[in-house]
């Protein structure tokens, strides 16, 4: 399906139309709370998605190379100078095939996205200079003037998606390619339900186009099934890297043609190297951005919707998040795992690392992560510690633990960074069994706050929780013997750990 496909379809040409009548008078009430992404928080009443971005705000910076100064932004003519920049960078480089300066103008989008996750994956492309290549491969497959169909983003050359690498790739390109990450997916999915439940009452029925989303970290609504709507699928679980990249080409298409029928973001300037479409689809995104912070800023004054079936469930939060993880023994997957690495294996991978442990069952402790490969491999994933991308002697730091490696895992930054995603379990749980050992006196209390928090569904998970957190926690030096917080533990679940300590009713 090519675009002129895809925009003829009866629920999306309804959609663009409902949008380009909407979007210049829509009723938003924004309501986020203060971060260093945010400092003071917004609460502010706003009409027409156009006033939406006037109130952007997303305080980041990055390291220009030439100068060694950091680049500052905040509200959204800064971001997107910002942006123009590191675009331009990131562009030049991949065009005179510099691996070194491409991968490095790449972490510094992810240092201004606030996502690091990524970096392993592209440091190991970027070793095998094949990252310029990969750039330029994907990159008419994203264009939103191109002729390109849909399914020319497959699982063959979409090797990972993620909150990050929607950045790298919407800035590599020049067209208008919108970043994809849970607030933009969350607030097209509410959107979409919006437009259904007006069109339903009149008669009119769509089927859901299901723009996915993901879980908030704080207590914000980002999918709209919290508000008794349709469910939005959402990323990792339900998603395959494929599907994200196919539904940030989509979303990009909409955009454009809402723009094309409107005259909204027509202020916005053209740049060097993108069109004044393109600017104005960065602007759109970075509005969609902000209604997506939480859906509850869509709808009335009170900033609630009301469902089409004004019977079904109340408002709900996501509520932190289940952030329960696979249970298994931290250490030992570490440490074998390293073991394996040191015999220099061609494949590297999870796969292969399993098939390796079924033919050399060297002792116990081989037998039993085999046997119970299912959960044991689950920090060596991408979403967590990410070993199989990364060199031997960054694995073998990580498994010897202790500060140093723990500034390896985190990707050479000493505190820990939130993704929007669910990510980083297993550092999330170490910082949750910090703060509950340091609060909670006995083993049912610990478990008893994190069920009502929301980040474990019963006891047992909870307990599951606070093992792994143990196993994290001591093997980086985050917790002492006595599973207490440590000086270095303060300083690393700093800024980055708010959403979980209010999560938590934890005072700074």
């Amino acid at each position: 399906m090519n675009r002129e496909e895809f925009l003829a379809q009866s629920s999306v040409q309804g959609f663009v139309t409902w949008l380009v009548q909407r979007l210049p008078e829509l009723s938003v009430r924004l309501r986020v709370a203060h971060s260093k992404y945010v400092p003071g928080g917004i609460d502010d009443q706003v009409y027409g998605i156009e006033a939406v971005l006037v109130r952007y705000q997303w305080r980041a910076s990055w390291c220009e190379p030439r100068t060694g100064k950091s680049v500052e932004s905040g509200d959204w003519a800064s971001t997107r100078s910002s942006l123009e920049r590191l675009g331009a960078w990131l562009r030049e480089s991949v065009s005179n095939g510099d691996e070194l300066e491409a991968g490095a103008a790449a972490r510094e989008i992810l240092r201004w996205g606030g996502v690091r996750s990524a970096i392993p994956f592209i440091d190991a492309k970027v070793r095998k200079n094949e990252w310029c290549a990969y750039l330029k491969e994907l990159a008419p497959l994203f264009a939103l003037d191109g002729d390109q169909t849909l399914d020319a983003l497959h699982a063959g050359n979409v090797q990972r998606f993620d909150s990050g690498m929607t950045k790298i790739h919407a800035l590599f390109d020049m067209t208008g390619s919108p970043i994809y990450d849970s607030r933009v997916g969350a607030a097209m999915a509410m959107l979409y339900e919006m437009f259904r439940g007006e069109v339903g009452r009149d008669g009119v029925e769509h089927d859901a186009l299901g723009f996915p989303s993901g879980p908030a970290r704080g207590r914000q609504v980002r999918n709209p099934v919290g508000l008794g709507l349709t469910a939005s699928p959402q990323f990792y679980t339900q998603v395959a890297p494929e599907d994200w990249a196919r539904w940030q080409l989509k979303t990009g298409w909409i955009i454009r043609a809402v723009l094309e029928q409107t005259s909204l973001f027509t202020s916005e300037p053209a740049s060097e190297a993108a069109s004044h479409i393109a600017a104005r689809c960065h602007a759109f995104e970075a509005a969609l951005f902000m209604i997506g912070y939480d859906l509850r800023s869509l709808g009335g004054d009170d900033g609630i919707p009301t469902p089409p079936d004004t019977g079904g469930p109340q408002p709900t939060t996501d509520g932190g998040g289940n952030w329960v993880p696979a249970g298994h023994p931290f250490g030992s997957v570490l440490s074998v795992y390293r073991a394996y690495r040191e015999t220099s294996p061609a494949d590297p991978g999870i796969d292969a690392f399993r098939r390796w442990l079924q033919a050399n069952p060297l002792s116990d402790v081989h037998v039993a992560i085999a046997n119970n490969f299912a959960n044991y491999q689950y920090p060596l994933g991408e979403r967590e510690f990410n070993l199989p991308e990364r060199t031997l002697e960054q694995v073998q730091s990580i498994e010897a633990g202790h500060e140093s490696g723990l500034l390896v895992t985190n990707n050479g930054e000493p505190e820990f960074i939130a993704g929007d995603e669910r990510e980083q379990v297993c550092l999330v749980c170490a910082g949750l069994t910090g703060y509950c050992y340091a609060l909670e006196p006995t083993a049912d209390a610990r478990a008893d706050r994190l069920v009502k928090a929301g980040y474990a569904g019963t006891t047992n998970s909870a307990n599951t929780l606070l093992s792994v957190g143990r196993g994290v926690g001591t093997h980086f030096g985050l917790l002492d013997s006595n599973f207490q917080p440590t000086d270095l533990f303060r300083r690393f679940f700093d800024d980055g750990f708010d959403d979980f300590r209010d999560g938590l009713g934890v005072e700074r």
